[in-house]
C-alpha cells in the first residue's frame, strides 16, 4: 500500500446523491478525473486492493479486534483511485464514473 487509511492524503472530500452499485462490478467501473477541463486520471475500481470491498473489508477487520465497527449510514471511503490533484482558487475539478454518474467540485 503506498496510502494509510489515515485520511492524509486529502483533507476533504465530496460525495453526491446515492448511487446503488447493485449488478455493476465495481472492479470495472472506469473513472477519469478532470482538472479545469483538462482530463488528468483515468483508473478503475481494482485500484483499490483489488475491489472497493475488498478495501471496506480489510478495515472492518482490521477494526474488529478492538471491538469496533461501522455504523450503519456511516461514510465509508475505499481509498483513492488516482493520486490526489493540487487545487487552487476558481480551479473546478470533475469526476465521472462509468454507470454511477459524475460529480463536480467548483473551489473558492
Amino acid at each position: 500500500m503506498d496510502v494509510v487509511a489515515d485520511n492524509t492524503s486529502a483533507s476533504r472530500f465530496v460525495v453526491g446523491t446515492p448511487v446503488s452499485p447493485a449488478g455493476i462490478d465495481l472492479r470495472l467501473v472506469g473513472m477519469v478525473m478532470e482538472h479545469n477541463g483538462q482530463v488528468v486520471a483515468t483508473a478503475s475500481g481494482a485500484a483499490s486492493l483489488g475491489h472497493p470491498a475488498a478495501a471496506v473489508a480489510w478495515l472492518v477487520r482490521r477494526l474488529a479486534p478492538e471491538d469496533e465497527g461501522l455504523a450503519a449510514g456511516q461514510v465509508v471511503l475505499s481509498g483513492g483511485l488516482t493520486a490526489a490533484v493540487p487545487v487552487g482558487p476558481g480551479d473546478v475539478v470533475t469526476v465521472t464514473i462509468d454507470r454511477l454518474g459524475s460529480i463536480e467540485l467548483g473551489c473558492r
